[in-house]
């Protein structure tokens, strides 16, 4: 009696494990599907920074959905900084789906619509428009460092839309003469 007793508590705790180490698995292949669509790695947001992060996602419906689900193992912001097209937001949910992301039919489509709407691929030009854009999109997309970054969007969230480089220019973290190099990557 108590070998069948055993070997019950034993085969439930292999099934544990086993569910832990799907778990994990699915983790990491979220995270290696992240790092190898960012252009750079990703930084680990520190708690109350995560949901600074989340407030520069666009307004509207579908952001409180895609918060939820790709929170769970990384951060959107490190999804939406790689702008694309409908097929492309519909290949990488669907890759998302397949390593084990869970989300009903309604919620997929609620996250893709927004997607499309707010973050498709750059225009035929290459240029970001700084008003617009979030910290993660700064860093990937003009090479700013994560302070020079925050630093646009905190500027630009304090004293409205920058209409020219010139205004861009006032942000004290920034350099000039670098931002002149970059000028024909902007627009206002």
């Amino acid at each position: 009696m108590k070998q069948k007793a055993k070997s019950s508590v034993f085969k439930r705790n292999i099934r544990f494990n086993q569910i832990h180490l799907s778990a994990l698995v699915f983790c990491g292949a979220c995270f290696v599907f992240i790092t190898s669509i960012s252009a750079q790695q990703p930084q680990q947001p520190q708690k109350g920074q995560e949901q600074q992060q989340h407030l520069e996602l666009p307004a509207g419906p579908g952001k409180d959905t895609l918060v939820r689900a790709c929170s769970k193992c990384h951060s959107p912001n490190q999804v939406i900084a790689n702008r694309q097209n409908r097929q492309g937001w519909e290949d990488t949910i669907t890759k998302m789906v397949n390593l084990g992301a869970v989300g009903t039919d309604e919620e997929l489509t609620e996250i893709l619509d927004y997607l499309v709407k707010n973050f498709p691929p750059q225009s035929a030009g290459g240029k970001v428009n700084v008003n617009k854009a979030t910290v993660t999109q700064l860093e990937t997309q003009l090479s700013l460092s994560a302070k020079e970054a925050e630093a646009v969007v905190t500027y630009r969230n304090k004293n409205g839309d920058f209409k020219s480089l010139d205004d861009l220019k006032k942000v004290s973290e920034l350099d000039p003469k670098t931002l002149d190099a970059k000028k024909d990557s902007m627009i206002f």
